[in-house]
Parts: C-alpha cells; sequence; structure tokens
C-alpha cells in the first residue's frame, strides 16, 4: 500500500507538470502565435501583390503586342510610300529625259547642217555620246558608225562633225 500511496502523487505531480505552465512559458506561446499571425498576414499581402504584378505583366505584354502590330503597319505604309516615291522620281526623270532629247533634236528647217535629203549634220556637244546621238535622231548607233567610218565609237571629240543618215 505504501507503494501506492507514493504513485498516486508521483502520477499527479507528472500529470500537473504538463497542465501547468509558468506565466513566462504562456507569454512565449502568445508571442509565438502572434508571431505566427504576422506572418500569416505578411504572407497573404505578398501573394496580392504578386497576383497585381502577373495581372499588369499580362497587361504590358498585351500592350507591347498592340504596339508592335501598330510599328509593322506603319513600317509596312512608309515602305508602300517609298515605292510610289521612287516609281514617281523615276518618271519625272524619264519624262525630263525624254523632253531633253526632243529638245536636243535639230529642226530639220533651223538646220544648217541638212547636208543632203538623206541625213543630217551634227556637231558632238560635251557630254553627248553615240548612243545618245543616236536616239536624238532616232536613228541606230551602227547607222552613224558606218556612215562616218567611226573605229572607235567610245572615242567622240567636241566640236566632231558627224554625218546622221535619215
Amino acid at each position: 500500500m505504501k507503494k501506492q500511496i507514493l504513485l498516486i502523487p508521483a502520477v499527479l505531480l507528472i500529470s500537473s507538470c504538463q497542465t501547468l505552465q509558468t506565466p513566462q512559458s504562456r507569454s512565449n506561446y502568445a508571442a509565438q502565435t502572434e508571431e505566427r499571425r504576422i506572418a500569416q498576414a505578411n504572407m497573404n499581402r505578398l501573394n496580392g501583390r504578386m497576383e497585381n504584378l502577373e495581372f499588369e505583366i499580362s497587361q504590358m505584354r498585351q500592350d507591347i503586342d498592340a504596339i508592335r502590330m501598330q510599328f509593322d503597319a506603319r513600317c509596312a505604309a512608309i515602305e508602300q510610300k517609298s515605292e510610289a516615291d521612287k516609281r514617281q522620281i523615276i518618271a519625272n526623270v524619264t519624262g525630263e529625259l525624254e523632253r531633253q532629247l526632243k529638245t536636243a533634236q535639230p529642226a530639220p528647217s533651223s538646220s544648217p547642217g541638212k547636208t543632203s535629203a538623206y541625213g543630217y549634220e551634227h556637231i558632238v556637244r560635251p557630254g553627248e555620246t553615240l548612243s545618245t546621238i543616236a536616239k536624238a535622231y532616232t536613228v541606230t548607233t551602227q547607222a552613224i558608225i558606218d556612215a562616218n567610218k567611226i573605229k572607235n565609237p567610245n572615242v567622240l571629240s567636241v566640236g566632231q562633225k558627224l554625218f546622221i543618215p535619215e
């Protein structure tokens, strides 16, 4: 019986150790609980900010895609305009060259160079080539070469007289 009496206080002592808390351990437990609650609130706040940032990134990607499409459209419009400008410049230059060739062609009535019923006399001016002269008179370069017995068609002298067959 003595053993039983000793056992009962020992059991009571052990069980009371677990349930009894000191004021310091209770405050530690409360502090830890508060820290966990604050950490959870911070984590929730960070998760919310991360979701907002992901949404903003998605919006930015959509904006970038829209800007890229506008940029591509503008580049295409500029290329089309550039091509149209090139065609216009070529047409203007061609028209000016044709006008100059027509004005460079001597009129038969005022041309003192007419030598016979078969052609004209032409005096070579600076910058003229055999092909520009032939084009001005609407004859072939070979016809001028043959009529003037030209040995080197690449060499013409300013002031040189050429017979241009009709």
